[in-house]
């Protein structure tokens, strides 16, 4: 029974739109009042106020005190079709009773109809003498216009039943908090869903943070995370365009919408707990009844999700591969080199990728051999996956820049890449082709510690395309004296330029820490405000939407400036675990975390404007300058 009421609402409200805005084109909304001229001291008689192509949220009759109102707003609406054109006007009527005789006004009412204040005309009263009431009498079964079947007595009568039934509705008591929350309770619920909940170790498992309505929902955010307690967990980052749709549970039609995803991959057999998520939210409750009918509040509700157990299963015993390390999904395993012939002392590129679907992010890729005279140096990684609700896809690869130091024809041996595939449940072993390579040239003059003949950095200019250069050092045979040289002279000067240097650079240094804090506050609100220009514009214009998107943006881009983080690569976990090593106040993360909650979910649900989305500029804000000062 309350299914039905609250979908045939919805509906009667979606029509009722599309009635009105289908009327704006052709008519105009109009506010008028009308009452009877002229009516006795001992009668009542009625007011009208007529809201025509529209409907109020309020009336201010603007009946003074010379009446005594009896009841109302009683309202009745009418529908009109005219040579295919529809209006609709909704009449208010008010009972009222005189008090004295004499001539009086009723002053011009106001009404809220469509978001803006209307006044209707002034009425002009005159309240004359007591006037005789018709007698009812005995019904004459000769006379066809008998009182007893006159329209305007049954009429009355109708009236009368209609103030009686009101009166009932307005003296019902208003319901108790215990009764509003049990509503919210069977009316809005949040679950925590999983696609599978057995599985093996590695296997995807997606886990979803869904809500079921009934009512309006507003300000959903969460307070407290899901434990993934065994697992290697990986949000999924929602686009905006997430959409309610309507779903049965539990046998009951809900609206239902889809909050948080994650893709989650256990790393222990056994019987491992997912548990509950708590979110804060507002709805819009029925409180209480009146003479308009049922009466909403907005109220403030704190739910929980269900905890889910997920049941992990070891990878099978036989037939597991001595090199397998854990991967679990379906990839393929490449390697190259990026030439076949070489130069001693010029460096290649030996390259290990792996791509596909499964958990990417925690395969360990087998380290390749390479001969002695090969100076090595660690991978550079590229790592391009992508996290669905698929699960995780993609590649990682690894560059190893070697620097052969001798001539010859070498073989480098091939790997082998192992992986438990859960769809065929069985393994498959992959394994590279052996690689040829040709290098020529001189020997190095030292083939035993390539350190001598490159460095670090470059080693970093190579990754560039920046080619590894042979260089010779070439002594003078003739020399200039050293003795008032300009060598000489730098050498004796140095020391008293390098005092006053440090002189200058304590003084720097003072001046410095005597307002740190106030320097590192003002430097993080301008550059907030440089990210945040966009959304202040949109803040100012009152634009929820792009306001929003603007503010998650800035705190994407800052996050993933200061933390040296590409943005593709930017997610929730990492950002933690970066802020974490150094070594930000948990509740500032808390904090950031909320308010990129706030962000995704004020793009699909009634998430408030105005004041709250300045307190979420200023959020932003804050937190800007508190990383600024925790970010060591």
């Amino acid at each position: 029974m309350k299914e039905s009421r609250h979908i045939g609402y919805k509906g009667l409200l979606w029509v009722s739109l599309f009635v009105l805005m289908g009327m704006s084109l052709s008519a105009q909304v109009r506010f008028s009042a009308s009452a009877p001229g002229s009516v006795g001291i001992n009668q009542n008689f009625q007011v009208d106020f007529t809201v025509e192509n529209g409907s109020a949220k309020s009336i201010d009759p603007g009946i003074g005190g010379d009446f005594q109102i009896l009841s109302g707003p009683n309202p009745t609406q009418q529908v009109q079709i005219m040579n295919g054109h529809m209006s609709q006007s909704v009449i208010y009527s008010y009972i009222v009773h005189p008090k004295k005789e004499g001539v009086y006004k009723i002053g011009k009412a106001k009404a809220s109809i469509e978001g803006a204040t209307m006044e209707s005309n002034e009425l002009t009263i005159t309240v004359t003498g007591p006037v005789q009431q018709q007698q009812r009498r005995r019904r004459d079964p000769f006379n066809p216009f008998d009182d007893d079947d006159d329209p305007f007595a049954a009429m009355q009568q109708q009236m009368q039943q209609q103030m009686q039934q009101m009166q009932q509705m307005h003296e019902q008591p208003q319901k108790s908090n215990a009764d509003i929350d049990k509503a919210i309770r069977d009316n809005v619920i949040v679950r925590m869903e999983t696609d599978r909940n057995n599985v093996y170790i590695g296997e995807r498992i997606t886990a979803t943070i869904k809500i079921y309505f009934k009512m309006n929902i507003g300000n959903v955010s969460p307070t407290k995370a899901p434990s993934f307690d065994g697992f290697w967990s990986q949000e999924v980052m929602n686009n905006k365009q997430i959409k309610e749709r309507i779903e049965t549970y539990n046998g009951q039609r809900y609206y239902a919408a889809d909050l948080i995803k994650y893709n989650l991959y256990p790393q222990r057999a056994g019987a491992l707990q997912i548990t509950p998520a708590e979110l804060n939210m507002i709805v819009q409750a029925e409180v209480g009844r009146s003479f308009w009918g049922p009466e909403y509040a907005n109220v403030p509700y704190k739910t929980s999700s269900n905890a889910v157990t997920i049941n992990v299963k070891d990878v099978p015993a036989a037939g597991k591969p001595a090199d397998y390390n854990g991967a679990v999904g379906s990839f393929k395993y490449e390697v190259k080199l990026s030439d076949k012939e070489g130069k001693t002392d010029n460096a290649l590129t030996y390259t290990v990728k792996i791509s596909g679907v499964g958990n990417l992010k925690t395969i360990e890729l087998p380290k390749p051999q390479f001969p002695e005279s090969f100076e090595t140096f660690d991978p550079k990684v590229k790592d391009d996956v992508v996290n669905t609700d698929g699960g995780m896809s993609g590649s990682i690869q690894y560059d190893y820049l070697v620097i052969p130091h001798q001539p010859g024809d070498y073989k480098i041996a091939g790997t082998s890449f192992s992986f438990f595939d859960p769809g065929a449940g069985k393994y498959v072993t992959q394994t590279s082709p052996e690689l040829a390579l040709k290098i020529t040239g001189a020997p190095s003059q030292n083939p035993n510690t390539g350190a001598a003949m490159v460095s670090k950095e470059d080693v970093a200019a190579l990754h560039s395309d920046i080619r590894f250069i042979k260089m010779k050092a070439v002594l003078d045979k003739e020399q200039a004296p050293f003795f008032g040289s300009v060598g000489f002279i730098g050498l004796v000067g140095t020391p008293f330029f390098a005092f006053i240097g440090l002189l200058f650079v304590r003084r720097r240094t003072e001046d410095l820490a005597a307002d740190i804090v106030g320097a590192k506050r003002r430097r993080a609100t301008r550059l907030a405000k440089k990210r945040l220009s966009t959304a202040d514009k949109h803040l100012a214009k009152g634009n929820k939407e792009p306001f929003y998107d603007e503010v998650s943006r800035a705190m994407w881009g800052y996050l993933g400036d200061k933390l040296n983080i590409d943005l593709s690569q930017l997610s929730k976990d990492n950002v933690e675990e970066k802020l974490l090593a150094k070594n930000v106040k948990p509740e500032t993360i808390a904090k950031l975390k909320a308010l990129i909650h706030t962000c995704e979910l004020a793009l699909y649900s009634p998430v408030g404007a105005g004041d709250e989305m300045k307190q979420n500029y200023n959020a932003a804000l804050e937190l800007i300058a508190d990383l600024e000062d925790e970010i060591k």
